[in-house]
């Protein structure tokens, strides 16, 4: 299959790759490569779709009647391009394996990041993460192999009640300035602004606060710098600290996307 990249990171420019062993890929702004020539059966947009701005009629320069398009997320304009070109549209980033990849090399990437931030050690902290999705559940794992006491705070009893069958501490999240007294490291997974002025004023100095939630701006910055926190803000950490992996695996979901088309 002839099959277009539009856009794109480094992790798209590998899943290019990796996808060009088996099929004639073609690029169109990822890199210094010749102008894309003739029709594709597949277009692949970004993920995350809307991190750039995507010339998104560039479609229909290189579609035809059969061609199937592949976003990382969802976006209103695309979703209208298609919808009156006929162009079937697959938001990839839906996939649920994919999905749990990101999540493992986000949680990968987040724990070396907090293992890096401090002179003292993941041996022998304590770390509170918020919510207890995908991203938290895999960090906490993560964490506490390496020594860190992992407590979950969640507004759900349902997370609560899972974090405590994993082995974690569990409170709701009305609780958190309480637990905040003695903790190293404070890992936010939620795109909520938790972390109040009060909350944050009983944090030790000195802690380190990661945000890997996707938030409009960062509520918890200065609140948090103004305690003496090491303040992290980490969005999209597989396409900056495991792009290949990312990548590989991107590559792995449109191959099974397209196998079935």
């Amino acid at each position: 299959m002839k099959i277009l990249f539009i856009g794109g990171d480094k992790r798209m420019s590998y899943a290019a790759d990796t996808l060009s062993a088996m099929h004639d890929v073609q690029r169109l702004g990822l890199g210094d490569y010749p102008l894309p020539e003739g029709k594709f059966g597949a277009v692949v947009l970004p993920l995350p779709l809307n991190k750039e701005p995507i010339d998104f009629n560039a479609i229909t320069r290189y579609a035809d009647n059969h061609t199937v398009v592949l976003a990382g997320g969802e976006n209103s304009a695309l979703t209208d391009i298609c919808a009156r070109n006929g162009f079937p549209l697959v938001n990839y980033f839906a996939d649920e394996t994919l999905t749990l990849k990101n999540a493992a090399l986000t949680a990968e990437a987040a724990c070396t990041l907090l293992a890096q931030s401090t002179e003292g050690a993941l041996l022998g902290s304590k770390t509170l993460i918020t919510g207890y999705g995908r991203i938290a559940r895999l960090l906490a794992y993560r964490l506490a192999a390496n020594g860190s006491v992992v407590t979950i705070a969640a507004r759900r009893a349902e997370q609560r009640t899972a974090a405590v069958l994993d082995g974690f501490s569990s409170i709701p999240t009305e609780e958190i300035a309480d637990a905040l007294t003695d903790v190293d490291f404070i890992a936010n997974t939620v795109p909520f602004a938790l972390f109040t002025e009060n909350a944050l004023a009983k944090a030790k100095s000195g802690a380190v606060f990661i945000e890997l939630a996707t938030l409009p701006d960062q509520p918890s910055k200065p609140l948090a710098e103004s305690r003496g926190i090491n303040y992290i803000y980490a969005p999209g950490l597989p396409g900056k600290h495991s792009p290949k992996a990312a990548g590989e695996a991107i590559a792995e979901t449109i191959q099974e996307i397209i196998s079935r088309i």
